[in-house]
């Protein structure tokens, strides 16, 4: 019967990196005695120095005596073995072991009735080596069921650590029930008291209830008279059921009060009307802020249905009580402008290649954030058809009702469109011609409508070559794949036409060879051009990794004029940005650079570029610089990385610049700092979040966990925001 002493083996998150080449050492083997082999026979081995018999069925056994059975080995001092009632009384350097646990004290009785051993122990210490679970009590009891610890203190630290253990005046423990009863419990941690409860139940095995890891800190709102606040979260986990639970925080802000949160979760099983969905509530509320007066609240939902094999629904929420949530109250998400809500309904037909979708949203503004247009709703039908010889023919309509906050530019935009290609492909080379017609029509709210039909035609075509070669000593083959494509699309004034959800493409690989320079619909560029480009990769011919890939392309246009993001007709010059790249992975190694070059003008116009050094989650290090001259920010360089000080203590860090166009002048974007200390039994750390609000403004947050391993979990907020802004790093101090 396998046995877990731990209040709090949650299981809230799961898909965590491997441990694997990094993890400290925690299995070092320590038991509280030489593990002994029990036996295979029914039967009762006995050994011992000398043996009398005693009041008839009684003997006594003394000097070395061990007593061995497939059920349990029990040695000692001195054993009284009563053959009548099957009981074994042991005193003196008592050891016990079964096929789970281990036991030292100074007695037993041991008494097998059926298949059922009863055991009475006194004075032990404990140990689970399965569960890596350690104590001592004064009295364990066993009756095959039930295990009753009293005046008992236990740990999950390694055998002979005691840095945090928990004491109780009694613990039961039930296999049957799976469930363990704790009275007048109390948690030291270093010697020092840090909890006490009077009473406490949870699971054995799986996921159970208990406090998660406290975080404490202090941050700073950027109110001159309300600087350097404190900050508590004492987060709770509800182990409801096997398919929902429940995370409870207490969030205590010093400057603003108390915030209560709460997360529920829930699997919804298949019934008559579904198959099966996921359900998510979040909310947050504050009953009076102490500086504005207000309550304060977050409301945070979704909703995930799988109606049937081919339906699919989606609901999502998301909604504060002011724009200012997630800079005063929260201090997290600052980086976001708005809040959208949705709803979308999908059916998908793969066998008749049809897919029906409604979607409609709206968006709440925060952290000073600029309205975008919204779908309120969208109704989409798309249907694909395959022909002999490989012809494929999309169809596709699309009627979308496009709200603003502040424009007066809205209305209904209904698009059809019909897509022909008909892809040829060998070994040798592949060629894929497409025609594309659509018709576009606006129905405006305060303009006259409109209207546009145009068609767009294109010739995609590649040769696909090959050799063996090697680099220092490595069997390679490198490939190496011309290609060249041509895009015709007429002239048409579009000025006219309102802009909901287009946006320049600029001018990168795939976006030379698509004849477009604009996403979305309502901007249809002309054309009239040959893209010719270069890719090549180098590949290991024994795994199949590719070493290195680079591509090379530029557009050369056969007319002058071009399309502006109004719609307009402009001038435009002769031949496009180049565009390169080069993506190169070497063991723990990676670099990728991007770039658009301006042969015109001699210049780059856009530049990412990044060098990284991986070997595990706690010992990497990424540089990335980015450059683009078209916009206000032109420059930003982004560092993360973390690095192990000693196998216990590692430090992390992140960092976003930027670069001012106008006074050169360079700003913090995020930064992210931070320590940890882990160990085998307990771990602790120490990060401090800084994020630019805008003039000259800045949020600060310093966050302090402690993490008793075993019983509190890492605070899953923590570590998620994290993860986003440490990119690569495994936040989660729970995995040792």
């Amino acid at each position: 019967m396998k046995k877990s002493l731990a209040f709090c083996s949650f299981a809230l998150f799961s898909g965590l990196v491997s441990a694997q080449g990094y993890a400290l050492n925690c299995t070092d083997g320590r038991l509280l005695f030489p593990k002994q082999t029990l036996s295979n026979d029914e039967n009762l081995d006995v050994t011992a120095d000398r043996s009398e018999i005693s009041k008839g069925d009684t003997y006594l056994l003394t000097g070395n005596v061990s007593l061995n059975s497939s059920a349990y080995y029990l040695s000692a001092d001195e054993v009284q073995i009563k053959r009548s009632s099957k009981t074994s009384t042991a005193q003196g350097q008592v050891k016990f072991q079964d096929d789970e646990l281990m036991f030292v004290g100074d007695k037993a009785v041991v008494k097998k009735q059926d298949d059922t051993i009863y055991t009475t122990l006194n004075q032990v210490q404990f140990h689970y080596p399965n569960a890596k679970i350690n104590g001592q009590a004064q009295q364990v009891k066993n009756d095959g069921t039930q295990q009753v610890f009293d005046e008992v203190s236990y740990s999950l630290c390694p055998l002979g650590n005691t840095d945090w253990q928990m004491k109780a005046d009694q613990i039961t423990l039930n296999s049957k029930t799976n469930r363990g009863v704790a009275n007048d419990v109390v948690v030291e941690f270093l010697g020092v008291p840090v909890f006490y409860s009077p009473h406490h139940e949870w699971v054995l095995e799986g996921r159970g209830s208990g406090f998660l890891a406290p975080a404490f800190g202090s941050y700073d709102e950027s109110v001159a008279s309300e600087d350097n606040n404190y900050q508590v979260r004492i987060p709770y986990y509800f182990n409801i059921a096997p398919d929902r639970d429940f995370l409870l925080t207490l969030n205590q802000l010093s400057s603003r009060g108390s915030v209560v949160e709460g997360v529920y979760r829930q699997l919804i099983a298949g019934n008559d009307y579904m198959d099966k969905g996921r359900l998510e509530l979040e909310g947050h509320y504050l009953n009076e802020d102490d500086i504005t007066n207000n309550a304060r609240w977050l409301l945070n939902s979704s909703i995930d249905l799988s109606l049937n094999e081919k339906t699919e629904l989606s609901l999502m929420t998301n909604r504060v009580s002011d724009t200012k949530y997630f800079e005063e109250i929260a201090h997290s998400n600052t980086s976001a402008t708005a809040l959208h809500s949705h709803i979308d309904l999908v059916y998908a037909d793969k066998d008749q290649n049809l897919n029906i979708a409604l979607f409609a949203e709206n968006e709440q503004l925060v952290n000073s954030g600029t309205a975008a247009y919204t779908r309120a709703p969208e109704v989409s039908i798309s249907k694909a058809f395959t022909g002999m010889d490989n012809r494929q023919i999309d169809l596709s309509l699309v009627g979308t009702k496009f709200q603003h906050q502040t424009s007066t530019d809205t209305g209904v935009r209904t698009h059809a469109q019909a897509n022909l290609s008909r892809p040829i492909t060998t070994n040798a080379y592949s060629l894929t011609p497409k025609l594309s017609l659509s018709s576009t029509d606006y129905a405006l709210d305060n303009a006259a409508d409109e209207n546009r039909s145009i068609y767009s035609f294109g010739l995609d075509s590649k040769l696909f070559l090959e050799r063996e070669t090697s680099f220092f000593g490595t069997d390679l083959i490198q490939t190496l794949t011309p290609r060249l494509a041509y895009n015709y699309t007429p002239k048409k004034d579009q000025s006219a036409l309102p802009s909901f959800d287009s946006a320049d493409k600029n001018d990168s690989y795939e976006g030379l060879f698509s004849g477009q320079k604009f996403t979305g619909i309502d901007r249809i560029s002309n054309a009239n051009n040959f893209t010719l480009g270069l890719e090549s990769d180098f590949i290991d011919e024994e795994t199949g990794d590719t070493y290195l890939s680079l591509k090379a392309a530029q557009t050369r246009h056969l007319d002058d004029t071009d399309m502006d993001s109004s719609g307009v007709l402009v001038s435009r010059r002769k031949y496009s940005d180049i565009a390169l790249s080069a993506d190169m992975s070497l063991s723990d190694f990676s670099f990728n650079n991007a770039l658009q070059y301006d042969p015109e003008t001699n210049k780059i116009d856009k530049r990412d570029s990044s060098a990284s050094y991986i070997l595990n989650p706690r010992k990497f290090l990424t540089l990335a610089h980015h450059y683009d001259r078209a916009n206000s920010d032109p420059k930003s360089i982004e560092l993360y990385g973390a690095y192990p000080l000693t196998q216990q203590v590692h430090i992390f860090a992140g960092v976003n610049r930027s670069q001012n166009q106008a006074t050169s002048a360079w700003t913090t974007s995020k930064e992210t700092t931070g320590i940890a200390y882990e160990s085998c039994c307990w771990a602790l750390r120490l990060a401090h979040f800084k994020k630019y609000m805008g003039n000259n403004d800045y949020d600060y947050v310093t966050n302090f966990e402690l993490v008793l391993k075993g019983l509190a979990s890492t605070s899953p907020s923590l570590y998620r925001r994290l993860e986003d802004e440490v990119p690569n790093y495994l936040a989660n101090l729970d995995d040792f």
